[in-house]
């Protein structure tokens, strides 16, 4: 009886052995599956995040359009397909790794990943501007929703069978028949191909497509309907890293017009000096405007129709006379009859000239006709009180006839006029606001006192209270802000945030990025 009694408990533990041993067996093999599957989401996340990263490096230092992305690429060879017209052909496709200069990004199923563009941010020359205002048109709704959408990433994963479908997608090509030896889809359109038809890779659910041409897409728990994997891309991902640019681009600008005035060799040492122009009063940011004398703070000056030849004092020709006064052009003509040389003598003003982005005269300002002028020497002074530049011709003239100068004003730079400047292209000078010490203004003695009359920006790096000027780019409006284009005149409270709403006190401030704060002060110098 004891015997038995003995067996019966050997073969409990027998048991109780065997038990635990597969439920450690078990519990390994729930683990090894929940590892792996972290494994995949891992390998699957990390692929997406670097495509991102590259779709963001892309369209921050894009030479012509920054913020702007690539079309989608959609025959599979990882490069961005041409625009039809000013659109791309579709924008849901491929991601363009070759494009981006990315390695082949797969998924952890070994797919490549796909992607999706918001036309607002095509990188077309003609297409809308891209600059703060600029909003994404895609949607993302389900389990993580989002709005403002500019491209979007995605992981097709495994193959499924879609919901409604009759069968498993298929992602089949054929070499020689509708794919060439390195796998791109070679049918038109491309589509055509299952390789290449997003349908076989991404996913519908609660009547949303990802695979449409539409621009809402949606998210949802893993099935075995869908197993799509989206990382969004939004505005605030990209554009405040353009605004910073945009902010080094306008003060390089700035600086290069100082440094230019304070050295031109066309201009006469006496009294030369360097100096930003005049700000635009703070009134329609969304037209060019003039600077006005003594207005410190306001609009970046982009119009030069202020700059013109003086009435008073009204251009002279001592041979004969001038016209165009009020113009930009003077033209200065004589009759004269010279057996022995005459001196010939024109003088005239340029007003206005600290209004705007002007540049210093460069030497070909002045073209003559008729009897030449011997000896011709033209001089240009900088008056700083009278704010305009002074402007002499002198010579002597030999024989009978009819001579003609002509002047033009000294030229506006180039990138305020240029239609292919990305900045001016894009209309980021509607969206900045600019203000100067007194002290580097033309009427300045090219200096200020730090914390009187220099410019300050409030939590940037000490110094902070020594600047001479500074652009600020305002960012897209926010809540309780008026919708844009703002009829004139505009407040400055729907552009710009905090201490920067009072700019005459010349102390602005740099925050945070927030529901209430989109600011980005830019020094200009030092």
């Amino acid at each position: 009886m004891r015997r038995v009694h003995h067996q019966a408990g050997i073969a409990l533990i027998v048991v109780i052995a065997v038990l635990a041993l597969g439920g450690t067996l078990l519990a390994l093999r729930s683990f090894n599956a929940a590892s792996q599957r972290a494994d995949r989401y891992r390998i699957t996340q990390d692929t997406l995040i670097k495509a991102k990263q590259g779709l963001i490096g892309r369209a921050v230092s894009d030479d012509n359009r920054p913020g702007s992305l690539p079309c989608p690429d959609l025959d599979d060879d990882g490069v961005a397909e041409l625009f039809a017209g000013n659109a791309c052909p579709a924008y849901v496709g491929r991601l363009p790794w070759k494009t981006l200069d990315l390695p082949d990004l797969r998924d952890s199923s070994g797919e490549r990943l796909w992607y999706a563009l918001s036309s607002t941010l095509r990188d077309h020359s003609t297409a809308q501007p891209i600059n703060s205002d600029t909003l994404g048109a895609l949607t993302i709704a389900g389990t993580q929703p989002a709005n403002n959408v500019v491209a979007i990433v995605l992981s097709a994963s495994t193959v499924l069978k879609r919901t409604g479908a009759a069968s498993a997608q298929d992602r089949s090509c054929v070499v020689g028949v509708n794919c060439d030896a390195t796998g791109k889809c070679t049918t038109s359109p491309a589509s055509n191909t299952p390789k290449c038809n997003p349908v076989n890779y991404l996913d519908v659910v609660s009547g949303t497509d990802n695979a449409d041409a539409d621009t809402a897409f949606v998210s949802a728990a893993q099935s075995e309907e869908f197993n799509d994997r989206l990382l969004p891309i939004v505005s605030d991902d990209i554009v405040p890293l353009v605004e910073k640019r945009v902010g080094r681009e306008f003060a390089q600008n700035l600086r290069s017009h100082f440094d230019a005035w304070q050295s031109a060799p066309n201009v006469n040492p006496a009294g030369r000096k360097g100096f930003y122009p005049w700000a635009a009063p703070f009134n329609d940011p969304m037209s060019a405007q003039p600077g006005v004398s003594g207005t410190l703070t306001g609009q970046l000056p982009l119009s030069a129709a202020s700059v013109v030849w003086a009435n008073a004092p009204a251009p002279t020709f001592n041979l004969g006379i001038c016209i165009g006064a009020g113009t930009t052009q003077i033209t200065c003509t004589g009759l004269v009859v010279c057996l022995v040389a005459c001196v010939s003598s024109i003088s005239a003003r340029v007003q206005d000239i600290a209004t705007a982005f002007v540049d210093p005269p460069n030497g070909t300002e002045v073209t003559t006709a008729g009897l030449g002028i011997l000896g011709a020497t033209t001089t240009w002074t900088l008056n700083s009180a009278a704010q305009a530049l002074d402007f002499s011709h002198g010579g002597s003239v030999l024989g009978v006839g009819l001579v003609t100068v002509t002047v033009q004003v000294p030229s506006a730079s180039s990138w305020t006029t240029s239609p292919t400047y990305w900045p001016m292209a894009n209309n980021w000078h509607q969206v900045s606001y600019y203000a100067l010490s007194s002290g580097y203004a033309i009427t300045g003695t090219n200096s200020c006192v730090a914390g009187t009359d220099c410019v300050s920006i409030a939590n940037a790096t000490s110094p902070n209270n020594n600047k001479q000027a500074v652009v600020i780019t305002t960012g897209r409006l926010l809540a309780g802000q008026a919708a844009r284009p703002v009829a004139p005149p505009a407040s400055i409270a729907d552009f710009l945030e905090g201490g920067n709403q009072t700019p005459a006190d010349l102390t602005f401030e740099h925050n945070i990025r927030s529901a209430a704060f989109n600011d980005q002060p830019a020094a200009v110098r030092p």
